[in-house]
């Protein structure tokens, strides 16, 4: 699920429940790639129903994520971390060892709410941003409630 504020110069996106690990390599460079064609400066991911990373997933974020983000205007990334302990662990390693190619400000939290107000703190339009991203999921809830269904 994503959604982009090109004023904002944001790109928030969340894991659908019950979409397969192997599509989350594809997901996450079509979103680099997304990021440099629109100026994106601004990340709030959400993993809460991703499952569990594999080490192959994980040596690829160190290996080859991090450096394609740093061909990215990215600066900030709000990731929302998930409840499971595994993908919690595998998240927050970049903090304990941080890869070389670090290119932006990694930040943690419980919620999107609080992860969008600490990249949009400033912005008047937070507000109608969020409400744009509850009616969308409201509507995908409706009409696919997850990624088997879509």
């Amino acid at each position: 699920m994503l959604q982009h504020d090109a004023p904002a110069a944001l790109l928030r996106a969340a894991w659908r429940r019950g979409c397969r690990l192997p599509d989350f390599v594809p997901a996450l460079l079509q979103l680099v790639d997304f990021s440099r064609r629109h100026a994106v400066r601004h990340w709030l991911m959400n993993i809460d129903h991703l499952p569990p990373m594999g080490p192959a997933e994980q040596a690829w974020i160190m290996a080859s994520w991090f450096p394609a983000m740093a061909t990215t205007p990215v600066q900030h990334l709000a990731l929302v971390l998930p409840p499971d302990l595994h993908n919690r662990i595998v998240a927050t390693t970049p903090v304990f060892n941080p890869p070389p190619a670090m290119s932006f400000e990694l930040h943690f939290f419980p919620d999107d709410a609080t992860g969008l107000a600490w990249l949009l703190d400033d912005d008047p339009r937070r507000h109608e941003l969020w409400q744009e991203w509850e009616a969308e999921l409201a509507r995908l809830h409706r009409e696919a409630p997850d990624c088997a269904d879509a």
